[in-house]
């Protein structure tokens, strides 16, 4: 069954890139002859001319995060294997692919605005500055979750720690020697292999046995010196030898899925409702709880906020933004498969994070690598790229801060950085009924996140409306995930099981998303001229 999914699964990714992916960049009207704001507006700091290859590992480093690994996870226990993989493919091939490729495609148009100030340009400044409101909190959760996990990861792997670490200084390494005018091909035969001896390093020298809340503060600190760095510095190098590890803990496990024996152990189907999560129904909740496996708001920040400013050819959208959401895509049906083979006794009581790990090197073994090593191998992967989303993270919160007050100097790049960590950092100790942040936050994460990328497809629906452009392929996946995110969030705020301080967020939200939807809308339906500053 595991080797029909994943032949399926390659087959199906590798031709929505070959054809679909063509289409979009010809019916959207993508031309190389356009400079690009890499090109027009380079800084040094975060418009930075890059090669497609380089930006393509930033990008995957950063949308790919837990998400796509915790969301198939919870999702495939809620309602089986079946409804999640199809989900994960339809999504990722006409909705997120769609999503992340109009969002790149829309900022590099706008001088590599993010989508909230072309949104701005596109529908108005009111509904722009609610938008920008809206996103700020969403990318806050997103903080909130991915620090909480990074955290309880070093607490309980202390040699991937260690390995982090190792990792975060070889990156720097590499990009001194890169800005120092190094060739690009002889630094990696160096690096790469210099990335992995990390996991070495960290199985020899693991970190301290240390609490969470002292690994929270680490991250946090890093967090913010990592998001006022140059992009060359750190982010550039590092996401890309991050990438290199994905893509190898990626090839090994596909491999090793390929040839394992290790039988299905979870249900095609559990039903259309689901007693393990709350609300438990099957429409809205699987859809906003796969989240980055198939569509992800966060990606049209990613999309907007750094990728666009690295691009150095209109072409490179389609290799890089679609093609990252079909490659992630394809890591969220490995993370299907690793939860599916491990049995109910395996996975209670368990983080996501762990499951894949513990399934990951079930099928690494089959390619003689020892268990334990492949544990620290997948989590040490996933805590990589949990560490890229954070700081990305902060840097596009940095962004949307200096968009909304129009304030863009040194003072916003440190002052403004700290002030948008103020309340992840306040809220990242808390728990909610007993439960880590992380966990109780997931489902509002989940719902805010899709709701972001409804807005983001609604924007670039506005967008090829002005542009003259038949634009159905996009309505059609925005309607759907307006729909979707709206119901989770209404059923959150007559939920009183909810703590309240989250139903109070949910009518915020909730409100928030009607609103900015109303408006765009009204402007797809009106139609409208593009704003000046549209290339």
């Amino acid at each position: 069954m595991l080797q029909v999914l994943l032949v399926l699964s390659v087959l199906f990714l590798v031709l929505a890139y070959r054809f679909y992916g063509k289409f979009l960049a010809t019916r959207c009207r993508a031309d190389d002859a356009v400079p690009t704001p890499a090109c027009t507006h380079q800084d040094g700091v975060d418009y930075v001319p890059t090669r497609a290859s380089i930006v393509f590992g930033h990008h995957f480093s950063s949308i790919a995060g837990a998400g796509p690994i915790v969301g198939p996870i919870f999702a495939a226990q809620y309602f089986g294997w079946g409804p999640t993989w199809l989900w994960i493919l339809i999504g990722s091939i006409f909705v997120g692919g769609v999503h992340d490729y109009g969002s790149t495609l829309m900022s590099l148009r706008f001088a590599g605005r993010t989508v909230s100030e072309i949104t701005r340009s596109l529908v108005g400044r009111r509904t722009a500055q609610f938008f920008r409101i809206f996103l700020l909190l969403t990318l806050m959760y997103v903080i909130i979750v991915f620090a909480d996990l990074t955290a309880a990861t070093f607490r309980t792997e202390p040699a991937v720690a260690t390995a982090s670490g190792w990792f975060v200084v070889a990156a720097v390494l590499f990009g001194w020697l890169l800005r120092k005018g190094l060739r690009f091909a002889p630094l990696l035969l160096i690096f790469v292999p210099l990335t992995f001896a990390g996991l070495l390093v960290g199985n020899l020298l693991p970190a301290p046995v240390l609490g969470k809340n002292f690994w929270l503060v680490v991250v946090l600190i890093y967090s913010l010196v990592a998001a006022v760095l140059p992009v060359d510095t750190l982010l550039q190098p590092r996401d890309f030898l991050s990438s290199t590890f994905l893509f190898a803990m990626l090839a090994l496990g596909l491999v090793g899925m390929a040839i394992t024996d290790a039988a299905v152990q979870i249900p095609a189907f559990e039903g259309f409702v689901s007693d393990k999560v709350n609300p438990g129904y099957l429409a809205p909740i699987l859809f906003i709880t796969v989240a980055c496996g198939a569509c992800s708001g966060f990606h049209s920040l990613v999309a907007s906020g750094t990728t666009s400013k690295q691009l150095k050819l209109e072409s490179d959208a389609r290799r890089v933004a679609y093609g990252g959401m079909l490659l992630e895509g394809l890591l969220a049906v490995f993370a299907l498969a690793t939860v599916a083979i491990l049995s109910a006794e395996q996975t209670a009581g368990q983080s996501p994070v762990a499951l894949f790990a513990s399934g990951a090197s079930v099928f690494f073994a089959h390619l003689g690598i020892p268990p334990q090593l492949g544990v620290e191998f997948a989590a040490l992967t996933v805590s990589t790229f949990l560490l890229t989303t954070l700081d990305t993270c902060t840097r596009l919160s940095r962004f949307l801060l200096e968009e909304y007050f129009d304030w863009r100097n040194q003072t916003s790049r440190y002052l403004g950085t700290v002030l948008v960590l103020i309340p992840p950092a306040a809220l990242v100790f808390q728990t909610f009924n007993g439960q880590p942040a992380w966990k109780a936050i997931w489902p509002m994460f989940g719902s805010t996140n899709q709701l972001m990328a409804a807005l983001a497809l609604v924007t670039f629906v506005v967008y090829l409306k002005a542009k003259g452009i038949r634009y159905h392929f996009a309505l059609i996946p925005a309607l759907f995930m307006l729909a979707m995110p709206l119901s989770a969030l209404g059923l959150m705020v007559f939920d009183a099981d909810q703590p309240p301080v989250l139903r109070v967020i949910s009518v915020a939200m909730l409100a928030l998303g009607v609103f900015v939807s109303a408006m765009s809308l009204n402007f797809v339906s009106r139609g409208q001229e593009l704003a000046r500053g549209d290339v």
